[in-house]
C-alpha cells in the first residue's frame, strides 16, 4: 500500500505539515538524522515532524511524530506555536518545546531516524550552510528560534 505522504507529495497536493524544535535549558536545540531509507532528504539532519493525517490537528501530528520518530512522549498543553508558513505544496507549523530529554533515552524508528543530538543554534546554521540540514525550514524558523532562545536566557 502507497503511503498517504508519498501520495500527497508525488501529486502535488497542498496538505499540512507540522514541526516541533525542542529546546534544552543548555539552549540547545534538539535535531535528528533522517534515516538513509527516507525517500524524501535522506542521511540530513532535521527537527522532528510531519504530515497531518485525516482526523488530526497540527498538535496532534506533533504528539504523534515525537512518539514515532523518537519515543518520546510529550505533553501538548506545553507546546508554543511560533510560526506559520509555506514551502512548497506545504504549509508548516512549527512549534517550541521547552525540554531536556536525554538522546540516550530515545528509542528511533530505524525507517525514521538514525541519531539525534542536541545542538547549538550556530552548529545547526552551519549543518544548513553546508547542506546537510533538511531544505526550506531554517530560513522559515531560525528568528523565530534564536528569539526564543534569548527569552529562555533572560529568564
Amino acid at each position: 500500500m502507497e503511503k498517504y505522504d508519498q501520495k500527497v507529495f508525488d501529486r502535488g497536493f497542498f496538505h499540512l505539515g507540522s514541526d516541533i524544535w525542542m529546546i534544552n535549558r543548555e539552549n540547545k536545540i534538539l535535531i535528528q538524522k533522517r534515516s538513509p531509507m527516507k525517500r524524501l532528504e535522506p542521511n540530513v539532519w532535521a527537527m522532528t515532524g510531519g504530515s497531518v493525517v485525516l482526523g488530526e490537528n497540527s498538535v496532534d501530528t506533533i504528539v504523534r511524530e515525537t512518539k514515532e520518530e523518537i519515543g518520546i512522549d510529550i505533553d501538548a498543553s506545553q507546546l508554543k506555536l511560533v510560526t506559520k508558513f509555506r514551502t512548497g505544496t506545504v504549509w508548516i507549523h512549527a512549534y517550541v518545546l521547552h525540554c531536556d530529554y536525554p538522546v540516550s533515552e530515545m528509542k528511533f524508528r530505524p525507517e525514521e531516524v538514525s541519531e539525534a543530538k542536541w545542538a547549538t543554534w550556530e552548529e545547526i546554521d552551519e549543518l544548513v550552510k553546508q547542506g546537510q540540514f533538511i531544505q526550506n525550514r531554517w530560513q522559515f524558523v531560525g528568528k523565530c528560534l534564536q528569539a526564543e532562545i534569548e527569552g529562555n536566557s533572560e529568564k
